[in-house]
Protein backbone atom coordinates (compact mmCIF):
# COMPACT_ATOMS: atom_id res chain seq x y z
CA UNK A 1 0.00 0.00 0.00
CA UNK A 2 1.24 3.27 -1.22
CA UNK A 3 0.81 7.09 0.63
CA UNK A 4 -2.27 8.88 -0.72
CA UNK A 5 -1.91 12.65 -2.31
CA UNK A 6 -0.91 13.76 1.23
CA UNK A 7 2.33 11.44 1.76
CA UNK A 8 0.44 9.78 4.35
CA UNK A 9 -1.20 6.24 4.73
CA UNK A 10 -4.62 6.31 7.11
CA UNK A 11 -2.02 4.52 10.24
CA UNK A 12 0.24 7.64 9.64
CA UNK A 13 -2.92 10.11 9.96
CA UNK A 14 -3.66 8.48 13.11
CA UNK A 15 -0.36 7.50 14.64
CA UNK A 16 -0.13 11.84 14.03
CA UNK A 17 -3.78 12.28 15.92
CA UNK A 18 -1.84 9.60 18.82
CA UNK A 19 0.91 11.80 18.86
CA UNK A 20 -0.59 15.09 19.06
CA UNK A 21 0.53 17.09 16.08
CA UNK A 22 -3.28 16.47 14.89
CA UNK A 23 -5.80 17.34 17.05
CA UNK A 24 -7.95 14.52 18.36
CA UNK A 25 -11.81 15.07 17.61
CA UNK A 26 -13.51 16.87 20.60
CA UNK A 27 -15.91 14.18 21.11
CA UNK A 28 -13.01 11.62 21.96
CA UNK A 29 -12.05 13.95 24.09
CA UNK A 30 -15.35 14.62 25.67
CA UNK A 31 -15.49 10.27 26.31
CA UNK A 32 -12.20 10.13 28.25
CA UNK A 33 -10.93 8.20 25.17
CA UNK A 34 -7.00 8.10 23.86
CA UNK A 35 -5.63 7.00 20.90
CA UNK A 36 -2.05 5.16 21.97
CA UNK A 37 -1.49 2.48 19.54
CA UNK A 38 -1.68 2.41 15.75
CA UNK A 39 -0.86 -0.22 13.27
CA UNK A 40 -2.26 -1.30 9.83
CA UNK A 41 -5.04 -2.47 10.58
CA UNK A 42 -5.26 -2.55 14.31
CA UNK A 43 -5.76 0.37 16.81
CA UNK A 44 -5.86 0.67 20.84
CA UNK A 45 -7.45 3.49 23.30
CA UNK A 46 -7.11 3.93 26.77
CA UNK A 47 -10.74 4.96 27.97
CA UNK A 48 -11.44 6.19 31.41
CA UNK A 49 -15.06 7.64 30.92
CA UNK A 50 -15.91 9.93 33.37
CA UNK A 51 -19.43 10.51 35.77
CA UNK A 52 -20.88 12.61 33.24
CA UNK A 53 -21.19 9.26 31.11
CA UNK A 54 -23.26 7.21 33.21
CA UNK A 55 -26.61 6.39 33.63
CA UNK A 56 -29.17 6.45 37.12
CA UNK A 57 -27.74 2.64 37.71
CA UNK A 58 -24.22 4.57 37.91
CA UNK A 59 -22.86 2.59 35.41
CA UNK A 60 -21.70 4.17 31.81
CA UNK A 61 -24.88 4.36 29.22
CA UNK A 62 -24.45 1.50 26.69
CA UNK A 63 -24.61 4.67 23.84
CA UNK A 64 -21.63 5.48 25.22
CA UNK A 65 -19.90 2.09 25.06
CA UNK A 66 -21.10 1.49 21.37
CA UNK A 67 -19.83 4.91 20.43
CA UNK A 68 -16.20 3.98 22.14
CA UNK A 69 -16.85 0.79 19.83
CA UNK A 70 -17.80 2.28 16.85
CA UNK A 71 -14.73 4.96 17.38
CA UNK A 72 -12.55 1.83 17.38
CA UNK A 73 -14.05 0.30 14.32
CA UNK A 74 -13.79 2.85 12.69
CA UNK A 75 -9.84 3.75 13.63
CA UNK A 76 -9.42 0.33 12.83
CA UNK A 77 -10.63 0.61 9.21
CA UNK A 78 -9.01 3.89 8.45
CA UNK A 79 -5.40 2.67 9.68
CA UNK A 80 -5.72 0.21 7.05
CA UNK A 81 -6.12 2.85 4.25
CA UNK A 82 -3.44 4.18 1.58
CA UNK A 83 -4.16 7.74 2.55
CA UNK A 84 -6.40 9.02 5.58
CA UNK A 85 -10.32 8.61 4.70
CA UNK A 86 -12.86 8.99 6.91
CA UNK A 87 -14.65 5.57 7.01
CA UNK A 88 -18.59 5.19 7.82
CA UNK A 89 -20.19 2.72 9.78
CA UNK A 90 -23.02 0.77 7.55
CA UNK A 91 -23.56 -1.64 10.37
CA UNK A 92 -22.52 -1.86 13.92
CA UNK A 93 -23.50 -4.92 16.47
CA UNK A 94 -22.81 -4.68 20.02
CA UNK A 95 -23.06 -7.21 22.70
CA UNK A 96 -22.48 -6.26 26.85
CA UNK A 97 -20.66 -8.25 28.97
CA UNK A 98 -19.97 -6.89 32.09
CA UNK A 99 -20.39 -3.08 33.77
CA UNK A 100 -18.40 -0.18 32.62
CA UNK A 101 -17.66 2.35 35.01
CA UNK A 102 -16.96 5.66 35.39
CA UNK A 103 -13.09 6.85 36.70
CA UNK A 104 -11.74 3.10 36.10
CA UNK A 105 -9.26 2.35 32.84
CA UNK A 106 -10.61 0.32 30.01
CA UNK A 107 -9.09 -0.64 26.31
CA UNK A 108 -10.79 -0.34 23.60
CA UNK A 109 -8.95 -1.89 21.06
CA UNK A 110 -9.96 -2.28 17.01
CA UNK A 111 -9.47 -4.46 14.47
CA UNK A 112 -9.75 -5.14 11.13
CA UNK A 113 -11.20 -8.49 10.21
CA UNK A 114 -12.02 -8.39 6.25
CA UNK A 115 -10.76 -5.45 3.72
CA UNK A 116 -12.73 -5.64 0.55
CA UNK A 117 -12.61 -2.68 -2.24
CA UNK A 118 -16.02 -1.43 -0.42
CA UNK A 119 -16.56 -2.48 2.48
CA UNK A 120 -14.35 -3.15 5.64
CA UNK A 121 -15.82 -5.76 8.40
CA UNK A 122 -13.86 -4.91 12.11
CA UNK A 123 -14.40 -6.39 15.73
CA UNK A 124 -13.78 -4.21 18.75
CA UNK A 125 -13.56 -4.71 22.33
CA UNK A 126 -13.62 -3.10 25.63
CA UNK A 127 -11.37 -4.87 28.38
CA UNK A 128 -11.06 -3.49 32.00
CA UNK A 129 -7.65 -3.53 33.89
CA UNK A 130 -7.67 -7.34 34.45
CA UNK A 131 -8.04 -7.83 30.34
CA UNK A 132 -11.62 -8.96 31.18
CA UNK A 133 -14.18 -8.69 27.76
CA UNK A 134 -16.86 -6.01 29.28
CA UNK A 135 -18.55 -5.57 25.86
CA UNK A 136 -17.33 -6.18 21.76
CA UNK A 137 -18.76 -5.24 18.85
CA UNK A 138 -18.69 -6.06 15.34
CA UNK A 139 -18.81 -3.64 12.44
CA UNK A 140 -19.07 -2.93 8.68
CA UNK A 141 -17.77 0.10 7.07
CA UNK A 142 -17.21 2.12 3.82
CA UNK A 143 -14.76 4.60 2.77
CA UNK A 144 -16.55 7.92 2.38
CA UNK A 145 -14.79 8.84 -0.63
CA UNK A 146 -16.05 12.33 -0.96
CA UNK A 147 -14.16 13.85 2.37
CA UNK A 148 -10.74 13.51 3.75
CA UNK A 149 -10.25 13.92 7.71
CA UNK A 150 -8.50 17.13 8.41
Amino acid sequence: MGAGRTGMTGADFLRAIADGSVESSPHLTHLGLRLVLVEPGRVELVWRPGPELTNRSGVVHGGYIATALDDACGMASGSAAERPTLHLTMNLNVDYLRPVRAGEVYTVAGTVTHRGRTRILTLATVTDADGRLCAQATSSLTPNRLTTPG
